[in-house]
């Protein structure tokens, strides 16, 4: 009976590659026995091992992680990020400012609006909306002499409360719908669009200031005045320019469709 051993021994001395294996084999054996804490750790992981092989899902899962990150490190890109986010991390932990910042922030935190402020004298925001367009250069206080004194001079022609006049001006000029540029196939377009409010009324105070820009003369805030004037009555450039976007919509009604 003991002829098989002896044959295997034989096989094991005959073939130099399975003998050396196995000596070093017998060699790690005996150093794990010598040092407890090595024999444990390496009992416990022969025994996981005979674990995850003995539980099929337990072993498919340990066999796809290995598959990962070997793909990890195969794919540069999917490596360089992930070397990339061990840093952020590294950084955040290091710098307490960093870390406390990157908590606190709030998953897709919308940005409340922001509003016109009033302006000192009228303490209304379209005066203050005007205000911010006739700026040139970072002067404000030239922007805000040049509407008051503008002011000044529709209250000495009309009699009456500038503002009523300035609201009436740019009611008239506020167009309902616009026209934009849009290219299909090769050809350009000019398709209708219908505009918000506040985007409407920003598009009239800039007709409104583009046609007193243009009026002959040096006085900024006369040709504001005039211009502003004409607009309450339902005439001026700034009226036509409207009256032609309205026309301009109308026409390329067909293509309403391409916005």
């Amino acid at each position: 009976m003991s002829w098989p051993s002896n044959a295997k021994k034989r096989d094991a001395e005959s073939d130099p590659i399975y003998h050396n294996r196995l000596i070093n084999t017998a060699a790690k054996k005996e150093t794990a026995k010598s040092d407890s804490i090595d024999y444990k750790r390496f009992s416990n992981s022969s025994s996981n091992k005979r674990t995850a092989k003995s539980d099929s899902l337990d072993y498919k899962r340990f066999s796809n992680s290995s598959s990962n990150k070997r793909t990890a490190k195969s794919d540069s890109i999917d490596y360089k990020r992930f070397s990339n986010t061990a840093a952020k991390k590294t950084a955040a932990e290091s710098d307490p400012r960093k870390h406390k910042r990157l908590i606190n922030i709030a998953p897709k935190e919308r940005i409340a609006k922001r509003t016109a402020k009033s302006d000192p004298i009228y303490n209304n925001r379209l005066v203050n909306m005007l205000v911010n367009r006739i700026l040139k250069h970072g002067k404000k206080s030239l922007a805000y002499r040049i509407l008051y004194r503008a002011m000044r001079k529709i209250q000495q022609k009309t009699r009456k409360n500038p503002l009523v006049v300035l609201r009436q001006a740019i009611r008239g000029v506020t167009p309902k719908v616009t026209v934009k540029a849009r290219r299909k196939s090769g050809s350009t377009y000019q398709v209708p669009i219908k505009i918000r409010s506040t985007k409407a009324k920003v598009l009239a105070i800039r007709w409104l200031l583009g046609a007193s820009r243009k009026r002959p003369g040096r006085n900024m805030y006369l040709k504001l005045s005039y211009e502003l004037l004409n607009a309450a009555k339902k005439q001026g450039s700034a009226i036509r320019k409207k009256e032609e976007t309205h026309r301009t919509a109308e026409a390329n009604r067909a293509f309403a469709h391409y916005r």
